[in-house]
């Protein structure tokens, strides 16, 4: 069983989390800070995700297997093409 943690959120956090109990979103303050939780956990995810890809990216243009386009509308056509 996980151990309770103590922590202190701030008068502005402590009142975001009174109002999503409050308003029934969540059951308890508990239920609330574990799904901000999951957000953050879920986010730095795709952070991380996104790093990987602009280091692929980064090396492939390096490698000289970039494409130039000449403009924006270029570039969202070409994307469309595919």
């Amino acid at each position: 069983m996980a151990r309770a943690k103590t922590f202190s959120l701030g008068d502005a956090y402590d009142g975001i989390l009174a109002d999503l109990v409050q308003s029934g979103r969540f059951g308890t303050v508990t239920e609330a800070v574990r799904a901000g939780i999951r957000m953050l956990a879920d986010y730095e995810i795709k952070m991380r995700s996104l790093r990987q890809d602009i280091v692929a990216a980064d090396a492939e243009i390096a490698a000289g297997r970039g494409q130039e386009f000449a403009s924006g509308d270029a570039l969202l056509k070409a994307v469309n093409e595919d």
